[in-house]
């Protein structure tokens, strides 16, 4: 007789639950076939049961619990430790044929950030990455993050696809913690005024109330620092028909590039399709004409095209302070935007450009 608290034993692995059986059989003095009688079974089936060339199923284990007052879910936990041990032997057969996989991610950058474990064999490290990116083989590790639309392979592609696809699952886990009300639109559009305006405060001090009134309308900003050869300013992707995501990396550290990358993707978010991802980088093979779009949109809102001409009247820093403050906006956007204009060359002015930082750099 088995009690409950027996339940918690785990057989060996590959060790067919049918040598349990066999154990009771020999214990019990009785052979397979008077068992299999008792069962309401054909002995042939008992006897693959024994062999481990038979699975045990829910009605077979509720029989053996019937004729060994051992409870069922024992049966079926023993059966379900075996198959998965043999699966265990047939996948890491098949990982072994794959492992030059793992060598396409940034493994020892998402040890260290904590998000996989060190590993020594390369099997090991490549069945880390797939728990990491939640997908179930390598070959729906390379359809999902490695073959997607947002970059189709594009020759000027500057980004390395592995640790552009390792940030974009950082992002998505970190997005998954946000809450968010679900997406509106109408009020996404009505608070682009209030996001603009966070630019002009000092330091970071913007960051919390930028990230509250994204997920007021259904985006979360996750704000994160790029991985080696990621090269990319910011991406979109859509988590639910409901959630957003907007991710910014800081690359370039000027809060200019940060603040028109914002808007930029908040352009993709408003306008643009949600099964596809929009990534920020040269070469990632996004219809021209979409990045167009998304930059023009991101320009007009930081400064409006009626305002844009009096740029052209600005002689000094302090002219350029006073005109920021007028706008709403940070001064280093207006420096940023006369540098990229070529009205001023990019060594003019720079000391108004904020510059953001992550703690660790």
């Amino acid at each position: 007789m088995t009690s409950d608290s027996d339940l918690s034993y785990r057989p060996p692995e590959l060790i067919p639950p049918g040598e349990t059986l066999a154990e009771w059989l020999e214990r019990e003095n009785m052979t397979q076939a008077q068992f299999a009688k008792r069962a309401s079974l054909t002995r042939k089936h008992i006897n693959h049961v024994v062999k481990g060339t038979a699975s045990i199923s829910p009605e077979v284990a509720v029989a053996f619990e019937r004729v060994t007052s051992i409870p069922a879910r024992y049966w079926t936990q023993l059966d379900a430790n075996y198959q998965t041990a043999k699966l265990r032997l047939l996948e890491n057969a098949t990982l072994q044929d794959r492992v030059e996989l793992a060598g396409m991610f940034p493994i020892k950058e998402l040890v260290r950030r904590g998000y996989v474990q060190r590993k020594t064999s390369k099997v090991d490290a490549l069945r880390e990455l797939l728990q990491f990116f939640g997908v179930a083989d390598p070959e729906a590790l390379e359809e999902v993050w490695l073959r997607p639309a947002m970059y189709r392979r594009s020759p000027a592609f500057s980004a390395d696809r592995g640790a552009l696809a390792a940030w974009l699952r950082i992002a998505e886990l970190e997005a998954s913690r946000i809450r968010t009300s679900p997406f509106d639109a109408t009020k996404c559009r009505a608070a682009i005024e209030k996001m603009r305006a966070l630019s002009a405060l000092p330091g970071t001090d913007w960051l919390k109330p930028l990230q509250d009134l994204c997920a007021s309308v259904g985006i979360a900003l996750v704000i994160m620092k790029e991985l080696p050869r990621c090269r990319v300013n910011g991406a979109t992707r859509w988590l639910t028909p409901e959630k957003a995501m907007i991710v910014l990396s800081l690359r370039h550290r000027r809060n200019d590039i940060f603040w028109f990358t914002l808007f930029h993707e908040l352009c993709h978010v408003l306008r643009h399709g949600k099964k596809e991802t929009f990534v920020d980088a040269k070469g990632s093979g996004i219809a021209q004409d979409l990045e167009d779009e998304a930059d023009s949109f991101a320009s007009r809102i930081l400064i409006p095209p009626h305002l844009a001409t009096r740029l052209e009247t600005l002689t000094s820093d302090v002219e350029v302070d006073a005109f920021a403050k007028t706008i709403g906006v940070a001064p280093g956007i207006v420096v940023g935007r006369m540098q990229h204009d070529g009205l001023i060359p990019h060594s003019q002015w720079t000391g108004l450009i904020d510059r953001y930082r992550f703690s660790d750099d």
